[in-house]
């Protein structure tokens, strides 16, 4: 399958790509509380290079409370020594499949979304993006809005829905998947046959979530075929422990797997975010490179707690902290960019400032040592 560069060449882009280190380029930060179009800017969950005319799609996941489920285009300026801006250029509204537009939880709890994910997909010209669903049981009856992974128009209009194997659905017991910790990562093959999708956290039959002095918590990496938009595998990935203890201690801690971009069909990048209120820092960020080859298809374990299974291997790839970077902030997009002039590809990461003063957009950029 052919492709094109941001320049207009071709290059094939069903190679599995190699990854040795990544070398760290520069920062862009988006101004807190800038519009764009009538749209307030922030919640940058995703971000996914097109190679054909050199932009970029980003997911902001504002459920609706801002402006209607939506995504941007932007232009990002960098070479091999500085990352010099970032420029919106256009915003599109992601649509229901009746052709309405997403309601916010205030207006109607039941019919809201989590949109979190995306991915432009060259063989269709579609996007294909995530929602992780919502899970309240306080409200009666409780809110059991199911996650889901879709493909759409550029224009934000429904396509298709991709299957969502039974066991990840949201369930007023403590089954399935847990609130906010569904498909947060998503990624196509180089050869654009499977997409993965992974869940943020562990199922409640896979065991608890990942904790201050508790790895090793399983959670779970979907690989479709994309063409029948079917799952056809399932593997465990075991995630890091919290980095530090929330202060105080009872307070909000968590880490998860926040994006995956895929190397081949075996292989993905995986990048797991951990955050503890009140720690300092209190986000850290790593990327590591997954092996798939070897672990075990899980699809049939309907929970690993006491299951004999083989977890993916994972080699530290990065600490973001090792960039020296003022903050690191709620990283949670990643994608290959263009090549570089000396060749090598680069890659891009995006924060997710929640729509919080306290935090920042960020922007990094990093070379791609093969």
């Amino acid at each position: 399958m052919v492709a094109c560069n941001d320049d207009g060449n071709p290059f094939v882009i069903n190679k599995p790509i190699q990854v040795s280190s990544l070398r760290f380029i520069g920062e862009q930060i988006v101004q807190f509380s800038q519009t764009y179009n009538g749209t307030t800017l922030g919640g940058f969950s995703s971000i996914d290079y097109r190679a054909d005319n050199g932009s970029y799609y980003i997911m902001c996941d504002d459920a609706s409370a801002f402006q209607p489920v939506r995504y941007y285009t932007a232009n990002l300026s960098f070479d091999q020594n500085q990352f010099s801006g970032v420029m919106f250029t256009s915003v599109t509204t992601l649509k229901r499949p009746d052709g309405g537009t997403f309601p916010s939880l205030a207006a109607d709890r039941y019919n809201a979304i989590d949109p979190e994910g995306i991915r432009y997909d060259p063989t269709t010209m579609h996007i294909i993006w995530s929602s992780e669903g919502i899970r309240n049981l306080t409200f009666t009856p409780p809110v059991l809005n199911q996650p889901f992974l879709r493909e759409a128009n550029l224009d934000g209009s429904y396509v298709a829905d991709f299957t969502l194997p039974s066991l990840f659905r949201i369930q007023a017991t403590d089954n399935g998947t847990r609130s906010n910790g569904s498909f947060e990562g998503l990624s196509l093959t180089p050869d654009g046959r499977y997409l993965f999708a992974s869940q943020e956290e562990p199922l409640y039959e896979d065991g608890p979530r990942a904790d201050v002095g508790v790895a090793n918590s399983p959670t779970r990496i979907v690989q479709y075929n994309k063409a029948t938009r079917q799952p056809i595998a399932q593997y465990a990935y075991l995630l890091d422990a919290v980095h530090q203890a929330p202060t105080p201690s009872t307070q909000f801690r968590l880490n998860g797997i926040v994006e995956v971009l895929a190397l081949s069909d075996k292989r993905l990048l995986v990048m797991e975010r951990s955050f503890a209120v009140g720690a300092t820092p209190d986000y850290a960020v790593k990327i590591y490179e997954v092996d798939l080859a070897g672990a075990t298809n899980i699809s049939g374990l309907n929970s690993l707690q006491g299951a004999n299974y083989k977890p993916a291997r994972k080699r530290l790839l990065l600490d973001v902290a090792t960039t020296g970077i003022r903050r690191i902030d709620n990283l949670e997009g990643m994608t290959f960019g263009p090549k570089l002039p000396n060749g090598n590809r680069s890659l891009i990461l995006v924060s997710d400032d929640n729509f919080n003063n306290t935090q920042i957009s960020q922007f990094l950029a990093f070379e791609v040592k093969p």
